[in-house]
């Protein structure tokens, strides 16, 4: 496998799979051999909302950079701010709200 460097600031901008927010890629599962799906810069404005949601094949990290965020994880209201991780099993139900304008660095990993 080569090396891979990139810059952020040169990433297309583009649409979550949520419909809301905004991220760009970092590495998908194309660029890497290993299980990762995908590592993103993810951002959502104030009041945006991922709805409920599960990966039947994947599990998710979240590690929060800037912002406040309520993360529903199954029952479970977390609160979430800088510097803040989340780590999200497969097939658990969750969801994510933006309370201020969010950044957040997304983690997907392959579970077969």
């Amino acid at each position: 496998m080569e090396t891979i460097k990139k810059n952020i600031k040169e990433l297309p901008i583009i649409t979550t799979t949520h419909g809301v927010g905004e991220k760009r890629v970092l590495l998908n599962s194309q660029e890497t051999p290993t299980p990762l799906t995908q590592i993103a810069v993810t951002r959502l404005k104030a009041g945006e909302v991922a709805e409920e949601h599960l990966h039947p094949t994947m599990e998710e990290f979240f590690l929060f950079q800037k912002g406040d965020a309520m993360m529903t994880v199954g029952k479970e209201q977390i609160a979430c701010s800088s510097g803040d991780f989340i780590s999200i099993p497969t097939n658990t139900l969750h969801a994510l709200k933006a309370i201020t304008d969010i950044e957040i660095i997304t983690i997907g990993c392959a579970v077969h």
